[in-house]
C-alpha cells in the first residue's frame, strides 16, 4: 500500500485508495496495482537474500548496523540508527516522506495518467505523495465490564503512559514502539539532543514525521470490519505468494480482487461501504 498508494489516492485522504467510494469495487485490477507489483518483485534484487522471510525485527538492525542502505519502515528506524548500543550508522542515515508517484490512476479507465493540477491537487513539483498511516496508531481500551479497581489501574497505566514526562522518554527509544506524536515533540529540543540525536539528523527524520501527519492527501489504513481479513489475509498472502514465484502478476491481481470482493459480499456490500466512506471523510 506504500508503494501503490501513491499512484491510487492523489485528490486527498477522503478520496481512499483501498476502495471505489461509489461501489466498493476493490481498487486492484488496474495498472496502478500492477505497476506496484512490477516494483516490489524488482526490489527483492537489491535485498539480502533471505528479505522475504524478514520482519521489522530483523530489517531495523540490518539498516541501524550499514548492511542495508534503504529501509521502509515506521519511524522507529530513526531513532534506533542513534543508539550508540545498536547503531553504526550515527550520523551518516537520513529519512524521507514516502516516494511519490507522476502518475496517478484514472479510477474509471483503470489506467495511470500523468498528473496535472486537475488530478493532482496536492502534487509538490509534479509529484504526488500519498504517506501510508499503517497500522493508525497506538489504543488503548477499558472492559466496561471488568471490576472498578481494575479499570482504575487501566486507566491509570494509560494515563502514566500518554503523559509527558514518560511518553517523551518513550519516543526517542526505539524498542518501545512509540514514536513522536505530540505537538512539543515534533520539533528539535533538549528532548532529542539527550537522545543523541543531532539537530541535522532530527531536520530530517522529524521533518519527514512532519510532512507525513500534515499531508492533506494521507492515506488512512482500512478500518472496517474484519479489516485482518483483507489485509493480514488475502492480500498478504497474494503478494507474498507473487514475491516467491508461485503465483505470477496476473493471478495475484484476481486473488486479491476477489478475496476482496468475496469478503464484501460476505459480510455486507452496502455496510462496509458505509463503515469505509465514514473512516475516511468519504461523501
Amino acid at each position: 500500500m506504500d508503494v501503490v498508494g501513491s499512484m491510487t489516492q492523489s485528490k486527498g485522504t477522503s478520496q481512499g485508495t483501498f476502495f471505489n467510494t461509489k461501489d466498493m469495487t476493490p481498487l486492484v485490477d488496474n495498472e496502478a496495482f500492477r505497476k506496484a507489483l512490477d516494483f516490489l518483485k524488482e526490489s527483492t534484487k537489491y535485498g539480502p537474500p533471505e528479505e522475504l522471510n524478514l520482519d521489522v525485527s530483523d530489517t531495523r538492525p540490518l539498516f541501524a548496523s550499514g548492511r542495508c542502505a534503504l529501509n521502509l519502515d515506521w519511524g522507529d528506524v530513526g531513532t534506533i540508527s542513534v543508539d550508540p548500543k545498536q547503531s553504526k550508522v550515527m550520523g551518516k542515515w537520513g529519512a524521507a516522506i514516502m516516494p511519490g508517484s507522476k502518475e496517478v490512476l484514472n479510477w474509471d479507465t483503470g489506467k495511470l495518467e500523468a498528473c496535472s493540477a486537475e488530478t493532482c491537487p496536492h502534487a509538490i513539483d509534479g509529484v504526488n505523495h500519498a504517506p501510508y498511516a499503517a497500522f493508525g496508531g497506538w489504543g488503548g481500551g477499558i472492559n466496561a465490564k471488568a471490576q472498578d479497581k481494575v479499570k482504575d489501574a487501566a486507566y491509570a497505566y494509560f494515563s502514566y503512559m500518554t503523559q509527558p514526562a514518560q511518553s517523551n522518554a518513550d519516543v526517542t527509544i526505539g524498542g518501545t514502539g512509540f514514536n513522536p506524536y505530540r505537538l512539543s515533540q515534533l520539533s528539535y529540543s533538549d528532548l532529542w539532543k539527550k537522545a543523541g540525536m543531532s539537530e541535522d539528523e532530527a531536520k530530517v527524520y522529524l521533518g519527514a514525521i512532519n510532512a507525513s501527519l500534515n499531508s492533506p492527501n494521507m492515506i488512512l489504513d482500512l478500518r472496517i470490519p474484519q479489516n485482518q481479513k483483507y489485509q493480514q489475509v488475502v492480500l498478504d498472502e497474494a503478494v507474498s505468494r507473487f514475491l516467491a514465484g508461485e503465483i505470477d502478476k496476473e493471478a495475484t491481481v484476481k486473488a486479491v480482487a476477489d478475496g476482496w470482493s468475496e469478503l464484501n459480499n460476505e459480510i455486507g456490500k452496502d455496510e462496509q461501504l458505509k463503515f469505509y466512506k465514514a473512516t475516511i471523510g468519504a461523501k
